[in-house]
């Protein structure tokens, strides 16, 4: 190397190619890497162009998603508005206050709450967030009590101690008009329940669907940028 550098001898120029003929093992070292990085350059393209489709379409996952929960919610409250409202007219008075259900208005919200909400609370059960999913149970638990006592107000008055060839004892015929009269008094618990119940569902789902609102938000951003 040295003897290089002598053979060029003295000046500007030559200092220039001797410090080059010194580094070169450096410099073709940056240069391989300046090369590995153009390489690169396609190579990160096609990765962020992936990473885009990738968020997109999560995106427009999230947002399907959200859009069938909404829906499916509005049933719920579509089927829900109109036997709620019976119910609490049936066993409330105009202030608010518990009253008494009569044998033909506990006969008829028994019909409007059988099965009411069996094809979201039986058939969808375990299909959406857990909150919900436990929120649901609760509504079912509330409901089938509803309904049972709703059955108990009104069966002692449709019903007589002789059913065709079998005839009550006296006794259990005591019991079944006891439970009615007990039950007509408990109705209106029973509906307070379900309304509770409900409520509590629809603030879950309100919180799912936030959150899924604010994740496709936050999507969005990202897509954006």
């Amino acid at each position: 190397m040295q003897n290089y550098c002598a053979q060029l001898g003295d000046g500007p120029t030559n200092s220039f190619w001797c410090m080059v003929y010194d580094f070169q093992t450096l410099l073709t070292g940056l240069a391989a890497i300046a090369i590995a990085l153009l390489t690169l350059i396609p190579i990160w393209k096609q990765l962020r162009d992936s990473n885009l489709q990738t968020r997109i379409s999560h995106r427009e996952t999230l947002a399907s998603i959200l859009r069938a929960g909404l829906r499916r919610f509005e049933k719920v409250e579509e089927a829900m508005r109109e036997p709620l409202a019976a119910a609490w007219r049936e066993t409330h008075d105009p202030v608010g206050d518990p009253t008494k259900i009569g044998a033909e208005a506990a006969h008829y919200l028994e019909q409007l709450f059988y099965r009411v909400l069996d094809w979201y609370l039986v058939v969808l059960a375990g299909t959406e967030h857990v909150l919900i999913e436990a929120e649901k149970a609760k509504l079912k638990t509330a409901l089938s009590e509803l309904v049972e006592t709703l059955g108990d107000a009104h069966w002692a008055d449709h019903n007589d101690q002789q059913q065709d060839e079998i005839f009550i004892p006296d006794e259990e015929w005591a019991e079944i008009e006891t439970r009615c009269a007990a039950a007509k008094i408990e109705a209106a618990g029973k509906v307070a329940a379900v309304q509770s119940a409900f409520h509590d569902l629809r603030t879950a789902q309100d919180n799912w669907t936030r959150s899924l609102r604010e994740r496709v938000a936050r999507l969005d951003r990202q897509i954006t940028e």
